[in-house]
Order: C-alpha cells, then sequence, then structure tokens
C-alpha cells in the first residue's frame, strides 16, 4: 500500500540506443541473447540488464540479485495458458506465488515487500496503491522481465521490496524488413457450457537502418472459473476476479535512428479489461446472508450497470545521445492515464461501486561519465505527478434486495476518497569503480522531495446520506498540503571467483508512504436538522504522514558456466514503522512497531544430456512485527509465504515438454489467520513446425484437479472478515483446465 515512485527503470527503454556507443557493446534489448566470455573451452552466458545501476551492465558485475525472464519462456507460457503473474511466480525465487484468476496482485511481494512494477520506465503504482500493476499488459506484447530483488536506494520510494522491469517487444528488435506474427488460441476446464476461454493476437515490425515500428494488437476472452470439485467459483465481490473479462491490449512504437550516436522513440499503449459476468454472489433474500451465512452462494442472472474494468493509456517518447560533453545522455517522457473499477461492495447501510481515477506524468534525465577505465559515474535528475480523484455508484437499495444483490442499478454517484495530487522532484548519483580484475565497488545516493496535497473532503457515508435524502449538509474534512523528504544510500561489492562465479554483498535503503487516500478523510460526525457536524478528523494538519524508511541487507552467490547455473542471496531488511489495514473501517493506520522481513532465495538449473534439463528454485522468508513480548508473525493479509518449485524439461528437434510443480508452505499468524499450503503441477509444450513458421503450444494446468484456497483468498479472509463471513471471502485456484494455440510468423 502507498505511493510508488520511479526513477530509472525508464533507461531500459533507450538500452537498445546505446547499441555501439560507448557504454554497451551490443543490442541490450536482446538480453537474453549472450555476451560470451572464452575462458579456455568454457563459455559464460552474461545478460546484459539495465536495472542494477541505472545504466546497462551485465548481470556479473552486478552486485544485486537480479533475474532475467526472455521471451521465449514468456511467450511459451503465455501460449500454454499462463499468466504473467502466474509465469513470474513461478520463476522467480523471491516472487510470491500467484493466486490464479484473481485480478489483484495485492500481498504479491519481492522478498516479502512492495514491488514497483513498471512498463517501459513507466510507474504502473500509484498515489493510490491498488494493486492491478499486472493487469495491465498482454504477454504477447513482453520482450522480457528483469527483477530486481530487494530494497534498493536509486528508484525513489515504496520499492522496498524490489522492481519489476518489464520491457515491452519494438520494432528494433526484429529482423530487417517487414515481418508479421499471428497467434490464436483456446482453453477449458469442460466443467460447464460456459468454461471457455479464447484469445488471438497480431503484429506487424518494420526495421531499417534509420526507422523502426511495431503494431500490435491481443485480446482475450474468458468464461467462467471452476474449482478442483466442479463449483463455480465464488465471485471476487473486493478485488474482482478475470472470469467472464474481456481484454485488448493496442500497443504502438516507432523509432528514428537520427545517427550512429543519437536515437528518438516514441511509444503508446490502449489497455481495457473488462467483466461482465453472468454469476454474482446471492446475498439471501434482503441481505439475509449477512446474518445467515448459510445463505450465501453463487447465481447466474447477475445484472449490473457499473462492472469491474481496468482502463489505461501510456505515451513514452525518449532521446539518448552519447556525446553531451563526452557523456551520454538519456532523456524520457511520460504520461500514464487510468480509470479502474470495482465490483458492488455492501458499504455499512448502502452498496455502492467504486471508481478511482490517475493521471501520471513523468520527466526523468541523466548523465553516464566513464571518467576513467575504472570509474563509471551515473547521474540525475527524476520529476513526477501523480493526481488521483474517485467516486463511487450508489445503487437502488431496494433492488439490490429484493434479488439478494444479483441487480444493481445506480442512483447517483457521490466522493469516496479525497483528492490527492503527489509531486516528487528527486536527484541521484551512483558510481562503479573497478578496483581490481576481479573487485568491483559500487555506491550512490538519492534525495527525494515529495509534496503531497489534500482536497477538502465530506466524509463518504455523509455523502451518500445526502444523495439518499437522509441529511442535506455535511462540514467538510479539512484537506491540505505536507512535506516528506528522505536521503537514500545504497553500497556494495563484487568479487569475481571465477569468469563465471561471483559472491557479492550489497546495503541498500528503501522508504514507503501510507495510502494517503485511505488515511486521510476520515471523519466523525453528529446528524442534527438534517445536517451532519464534524467531530473529530483525520486530517493533514493534525496528522501528517511520514515516510517509513527500511534498511535492507544481502549477500549472494551466483554461478553460470553454460551448463550449470546456480544464484542463492540471504537477506534482512528492517523498518522502525508499519502500515496497517483496520479490519472493520478499511483505513491504514501508521504504527510504531518495527517490521522486519528475513530470508533466503535460491535458483539452480542444469542442461543434460538429449535434451533435458531440469532446475528448482523456491524462498523460505519470515515476516515479523516487534510486540511487547517480542518478535511475533506480521498478519497474512501482507506477510509472504514460503515456496518451493522445480521442473523437467526436454527438448527435441520439433517437440518441446515442460512438467512443472510448485509448493506453497503453510503460514499462520498471531491471530491465528491461516493461509493453507497447497501443490500444483502443471504440463507444457510445444511444437515447431519450421518449414511453416508455426508453433502449436498446450499445457494441462493443474494436473491433478487440486481443490485449493488461493493465497489471494486467504489474505482477503484476514483483510475482509470482519465485514462478513468469511467464506464468502474463500477464493479457490482454478481446477484442471486445458490449453492450446497456434502461432505463425511471416
Amino acid at each position: 500500500m502507498g505511493r510508488k515512485f520511479h526513477g530509472g527503470v525508464w533507461l531500459v527503454t533507450m538500452a537498445a540506443a546505446m547499441a555501439g556507443t560507448g557504454v554497451v557493446a551490443q543490442d541490450t534489448d536482446q538480453a537474453a541473447d549472450t555476451a560470451i566470455t572464452s575462458q579456455d573451452t568454457s563459455t559464460t552466458l552474461d545478460a546484459i540488464v539495465v536495472t542494477g545501476g541505472r545504466s546497462p551492465q551485465q548481470i556479473s558485475e552486478t552486485a544485486r540479485t537480479i533475474y532475467v525472464v526472455e521471451s521465449q519462456e514468456i511467450q511459451s507460457q503465455a501460449r500454454s495458458g499462463k499468466t504473467l503473474q502466474q509465469i513470474l511466480g513461478e520463476t522467480i525465487p523471491s516472487f510470491d506465488p500467484a493466486s490464479v484468476g484473481a485480478r489483484t496482485s495485492y500481498g504479491q511481494n519481492l522478498r516479502g515487500r512492495t514491488a514497483l512494477v513498471l512498463i517501459d520506465g513507466v510507474s504502473m503504482n500509484s498515489a493510490r496503491s491498488l494493486s492491478r500493476q499486472f493487469d495491465s499488459i498482454d504477454p504477447f506484447n513482453i520482450e522480457r522481465v528483469e527483477v530486481l530483488s530487494g530494497a534498493t536506494a536509486l528508484y525513489g520510494g515504496n520499492a522496498t521490496g524490489g522492481i519489476i522491469n518489464i520491457i515491452t517487444k519494438k520494432g528494433k528488435n526484429a529482423e530487417p524488413g517487414m515481418h508479421a506474427e499471428v497467434t490464436g488460441g483456446m482453453g477449458s476446464g469442460f466443467s460447464g457450457s460456459k468454461d471457455f476461454d479464447r484469445n488471438a493476437a497480431g503484429a506487424v515490425t518494420y526495421n531499417s537502418d534509420n526507422w523502426d515500428a511495431r503494431f500490435s494488437v491481443a485480446g482475450s476472452k474468458s468464461g467462467a472459473f471452476y474449482d478442483g470439485t466442479g463449483t463455480v467459483l465464488i465471485p471476487d465481490i473486493t478485488q474482482t476476479s478475470t472470469a467472464f473479462n474481456d481484454r485488448i491490449d493496442i500497443m504502438g512504437s516507432v523509432g528514428y535512428q537520427i545517427d550512429n550516436g543519437r536515437r528518438l522513440e516514441l511509444s503508446g499503449q490502449f489497455f481495457d479489461s473488462k467483466q461482465e459476468s453472468d454469476y454474482g454472489l446471492y446475498y439471501g433474500p434482503f441481505f439475509a446472508a449477512l446474518a445467515d451465512p448459510s445463505l450465501f452462494e453463487t447465481r447466474s442472472g447477475y445484472k449490473s450497470d457499473f462492472n469491474p474494468r481496468t482502463r489505461r493509456s501510456m505515451f513514452n517518447v525518449t532521446y539518448t545521445d552519447d556525446d553531451i560533453f563526452g557523456q551520454q545522455l538519456l532523456l524520457q517522457g511520460s504520461y500514464r492515464s487510468e480509470r479502474l473499477q470495482f465490483s458492488p461492495f455492501p458499504s455499512g447501510s448502502y452498496f455502492a461501486g467504486s471508481s478511482q481515477d490517475t493521471d501520471y506524468y513523468g520527466i526523468n534525465a541523466a548523465l553516464v561519465a566513464e571518467p576513467t577505465d575504472n570509474l563509471k559515474i551515473t547521474y540525475g535528475i527524476d520529476a513526477d505527478r501523480d493526481s488521483f480523484s474517485s467516486h463511487q455508484n450508489v445503487f437502488d437499495m431496494l433492488l439490490a434486495a429484493t434479488t439478494g444483490g444479483l441487480n444493481f442499478e445506480t442512483i447517483g454517484t457521490t466522493g469516496l476518497y479525497p483528492g490527492i495530487d503527489v509531486s516528487t522532484v528527486a536527484g541521484f548519483v551512483e558510481a562503479s569503480y573497478e578496483v581490481t580484475d576481479k573487485l568491483t565497488l559500487n555506491g550512490g545516493v538519492r534525495y527525494q522531495f515529495v509534496n503531497t496535497k489534500v482536497s477538502d473532503f465530506v466524509g463518504a457515508a455523509q455523502q451518500v446520506a445526502i444523495l439518499r435524502g437522509a441529511a442535506t449538509s455535511a462540514d467538510v474534512i479539512p484537506g491540505g498540503e505536507v512535506d516528506y523528504d528522505a536521503a537514500l544510500f545504497n553500497a556494495g561489492a563484487i568479487y569475481q571467483l571465477t569468469d563465471t562465479q561471483q559472491v557479492y554483498t550489497n546495503f541498500s535503503q528503501g522508504f514507503e508512504l501510507p495510502d494517503p487516500a485511505k488515511y486521510y478523510g476520515i471523519g466523525l460526525y453528529s446528524l442534527s436538522g438534517g445536517h451532519y457536524s464534524l467531530l473529530d478528523s483525520v486530517n493533514v494538519a493534525d496528522s501528517a504522514l511520514e515516510a517509513i524508511k527500511t534498511n535492507s541487507f544481502e549477500i549472494g552467490y551466483r554461478l553460470d558456466d553454460g551448463t550449470y547455473n546456480f544464484e542463492t542471496a540471504a537477506y534482512y531488511s528492517l523498518s522502525d514503522r508499519s502500515i496497517n489495514l483496520n479490519r472493520s473501517t478499511l483505513a491504514v493506520e501508521v504504527v510504531d512497531q518495527d517490521r522486519r522481513v528475513y530470508g533466503i532465495e535460491g535458483k539452480a538449473g542444469a542442461k543434460l544430456d538429449y535434451g533435458f534439463d531440469v532446475g528448482v528454485l523456491g524462498q523460505w522468508v519470515k515476516t515479523e512485527l516487534k510486540g511487547d513480548d517480542g518478535w511475533e508473525k506480521d498478519t497474512v493479509g501482507s506477510a509472504s509465504v514460503s515456496k518451493l518449485g522445480g521442473y523437467v524439461g526436454w527438448t527435441g528437434d520439433a517437440l518441446n515438454l515442460k512438467f512443472s510443480g510448485q509448493h506453497v508452505f503453510e503460514l499462520t499468524d498471531a491471530d491465528a489467520f491461516k493461509i493453507d499450503g497447497y501443490t500444483l503441477f502443471d504440463l507444457t509444450g510445444g511444437y515447431a513446425f519450421e518449414d511453416k513458421d508455426t508453433t502449436l503450444n498446450f499445457g494441462i494446468h493443474n494436473v491433478f484437479d487440486t481443490d485449493y484456497t488461493t493465497v489471494w483468498g486467504s489474505r482477503a479472509k484476514a483483510l475482509y472478515g470482519a465485514l462478513a463471513d468469511e467464506t464468502v471471502f474463500d477464493y479457490k485456484g482454478r481446477g484442471r483446465t486445458f490449453a492450446v494455440s497456434l502461432t505463425k510468423v511471416f
């Protein structure tokens, strides 16, 4: 929860432009491709990334834990029926398991803390953290994903768990000339006539010496979701699911190589993901199920004039020049407009559906200097503005009551949260010094200033009462303005044991802010003569929010010799305050209570004879709060779970198969809330018709038809259980499903 400020992963959009410059010696947008270093008969596969230090570098030179999920893995798994959240949850050791079918990524942490998610440098996190960062792009449009585990000082606030950097496909990655690609697929669990998913996508790319472009359209439509017993899943009335969901993702980019050292690139995206479900949660006649939970059930015939939706537009312009006074200049300007809608939800004496809007503007500038052969310095400034507004559709209560919550019609709209404007300006400098051929030191500092403006606001419940005629007026909760600043430091060292092995250690600071919309605008009122008088409130003047700083430490080791790879890291992070969610009011609270997260993550793999390869990954993690009697377990509403996964793969001339599994370990908190452990297995594969440039992909997910509650379902019980019976929030995972797709390249 809270504000996520980005400030530098945007460099990934410019990385390819650095090819042939003094910064990089190859096309960094092909980081999956390899920079090969010879030593006797061995080779080192060394991906180039941009996420670790604000400018491109090889992973082996980075004193951080960084993973790269390549296009081939993303595309093969997505075309076999998996979402991006699932793919990352199964390939990144420190990223929490995905909850299949969930739209939200709430509580899906990196190393137990909040992750900052970006697409081509544009932050998907906002002043209000609504956890829909992955309901933002179709995997068809993803080139690769770079993941930095652990807090980072260089990217600003609320990257306390790390960075997830989604890099999109561009025309500059394609072969010269004009090319096209189309794909289509379907999936089903065969549990009913409405259990049917389908998807299709197409792209045209062009690449020449000076110009390149890519235009794509990707869409999908899902049907009903069923659990392992063949029962239709309970609708997620809190964060919504992706059942009965229509999605379209339109992306385009144009690049112009002005000369060998200068490049201009423009890109844009329109994304729309909306749910129009045939099924709803039945509350019983006149909501009798709220008193008698046995009456709750999932029923068909649901109707509403307000439905869950994510609608987003983004624009990017980037410019690079590799010779500005002997330094490289990197510039980016970006804009993101986002409109989010949620499911009708009971709020005391009324039902309402929330709509929350964000407009985000950002500009970033950096210079990269190499004053000596051993020293590299990256410095610059970041600035952004995030404007947030919200309202709620209030529904006809009599109609909703007589239909048991299966029919919702809007009678009017009111405010939901105060308006929030967050402006950020930050300066940073990062240096890397090669002490010897084997030892490299790096360090940096970032100073960030944040201004938050909160509008005057009448309490949400009081606005609804005025709309329904129960009152005529109300006092406002005063808004105001508050400033924050933070100086963040990082320092690390990496030592090359051999050409294929490194050890490293790192210290980094991060900070987070509570969600200002759910912190402010809360008041205690008294009704008299049709007027609500304000008795007390949470307002800026009396309760100014402050940044919560996190100190993060790690020590790691990695090996990659082309046949065997192994990487592991131990980490520890500590913050002096904590953010809690009030289960009754759903407001956030800041408490003076230490919070620590510590654990071990690791990943290993081997390429064997006859086309076989195997791998294993996992994370053991603990999240604790310091109470009067010492350290105790944090709530399962936000604490990460430990996991263990692995796979066996085989690749032949045309056919490839992969059998994978993941076990999620049980977690219980100090209040006896529990995340139940479960184990899932998947079988995916593909067959390439090389002479026709066509690939057939297929998948069987949840092979053994396991019936289980998702991690999000368990979290929801802890978060919302005070509002209704916990069974309402028992969101199950999908049972066995089958998927198949066909892709053709022209």
